[in-house]
């Protein structure tokens, strides 16, 4: 099957990352065999936008939200976008861990900004 142009991945050499992790709940399934589920944010370093989102065990329409809430959002309020979104719109077991787990990326950037010393 041949991609678009709209969906081949672009590459940005200079993006960074940020990934948080959270336990998964003991009555989901996947908690067996993965325990956690983890999400992911590339952010471009010069405005701090978020400009990719990947979640493990998240299904589709759940990542939808959470792409429509966090790409195009500068990294703080794209995480409190986020964490709105979820709070409100998505009704599953995990949402507790898909929450703990954006605000565990969100605390790799915290501490990434801490290190270099600068202020957003």
């Amino acid at each position: 099957m041949q991609q678009s142009q709209e969906d081949k991945y672009i590459p940005r050499p200079k993006t960074l990352i940020f990934s948080g992790n959270a336990r998964l709940p003991e009555n989901v399934s996947a908690k067996h065999v993965f325990g956690h589920l983890s999400v992911e944010l590339e952010v471009d370093p010069v405005d701090f936008k978020i400009i990719d989102v990947s979640c493990t065990l998240l299904p589709s329409l759940g990542e939808k939200i959470l792409v429509n809430a966090l790409i195009g959002c500068r990294i703080e309020e794209g995480i409190k976008n986020a964490v709105g979104e979820i709070e409100n719109r998505f009704f599953s077991t995990t949402k507790r861990s898909i929450i703990a787990a954006i605000e565990d990326a969100h605390r790799r950037y915290v501490d990434y900004i801490k290190d270099r010393g600068e202020k957003r």
